[in-house]
């Protein structure tokens, strides 16, 4: 069952952050979990109806949190900080996340772990966006210039920060914080002299005419896992089946949609605000159907070189493996 009616539509298009998210053991790639009853069956999901979390809506669509004798409910929250709040109350179970969120909120000694993958960065996912005629036509251009963000300290300064230390940029970019709806209008009208957006705003801008001058999602950041989804320590510790049976589900229905990409994108609209004409030719996330060690520590390493985290993460002590 799905709460929130109408309004998680309308919550889409106040999308913010993806999220802000301690301690397991294991090392190496994450196997399927205890297989007995789950202690917990009734769990609420936070999330934000997105491309990356498609597998989450899905599961719960075609009845497999019920297969694997979970009651799920998704809650629409309005972005990640109060998905972490909700999550540290207690008020819901799990919840989505991204994984540079998810290493500064953990480095800072936050009780959450990681219990399943969502996706990739995917080539062309991303972009810089300037109008047609802007006289920006690299990112060494943004020097001193007003960009929109969605959220300061994320996936898209610290993507576009990754992209010009590769390239030998030295960039002082003032970024402002803009909504991704709004963002579009605010480089039409000048407010801005560029914007950071991704999927599917990217494909928007795109239909706008709008042109895009870098992608943050290349040199350090292509491919980066960026995303999945999260609990407490004390719930997890707790209720170990209910923490595998909820993986099994997102990857049973990851690996469904990952084998027919036309159901994957008729999905798309039916539980988010992406048109069916935009969800037919937007840029996929690379899906993932296991939880690995390794993808949360490229993510926390990437952080900790660009000097958001003063130590280096061990991603096996974040990670719940088995």
């Amino acid at each position: 069952m799905t709460r929130g009616g109408g309004w998680w539509r309308r919550a889409y298009a106040t999308l913010t952050v993806l999220a802000l998210i301690a301690a397991a053991c294991g090392d190496g790639d994450a196997e399927a979990g205890p297989a007995g009853d789950p202690e917990q069956t009734t769990i609420t999901i936070g999330a934000l109806p997105l491309v990356d979390f498609a597998p989450l809506f899905y599961a719960e669509e075609m009845g497999m949190f019920d297969d694997e004798g979970l009651d799920a409910t998704i809650e629409v929250v309005q972005g990640g900080p109060v998905a972490a709040q909700l999550l540290l109350a207690g008020d819901i179970q799990f919840s989505f996340n991204n994984w540079l969120s998810v290493a500064a909120a953990v480095g800072n000694d936050a009780p959450l772990v990681i219990v399943a993958n969502a996706t990739h960065l995917g080539d062309g996912q991303g972009g810089v966006f300037v109008t047609a005629d802007s006289p920006i036509q690299t990112l060494a251009d943004l020097d001193g210039k007003n960009v929109a963000v969605n959220t300061t300290g994320n996936v898209g300064d610290i993507t576009v920060e990754a992209v010009a230390r590769d390239e030998g940029l030295d960039l002082n970019i003032n970024w402002v914080e803009v909504g991704f709806p709004e963002t579009i209008p605010a480089i039409e009208s000048g407010s801005v002299d560029a914007g950071f957006l991704t999927e599917p705003f990217t494909t928007f801008a795109k239909l706008a005419g709008l042109r895009s001058i870098a992608d943050p999602y290349s040199q350090a950041a292509k491919n980066l896992p960026i995303a999945g989804y999260v609990s407490t320590q004390e719930f997890a510790a707790a209720n170990p089946n209910t923490v595998a049976a909820f993986r099994r589900a997102i990857e049973r229905a990851t690996r469904e949609l990952l084998e027919d990409e036309d159901t994957l994108r008729e999905f798309i609209p039916t539980y988010s605000a992406v048109p069916a004409d935009a969800a037919a030719v937007l840029v996929l996330p690379e899906f993932q159907t296991t939880l690995r060690n390794d993808d949360f520590q490229r993510a926390a390493d990437l952080m900790t070189e660009l000097g958001y985290l003063d130590e280096k993460l061990d991603a096996s002590q974040y990670v719940i493996n088995g």
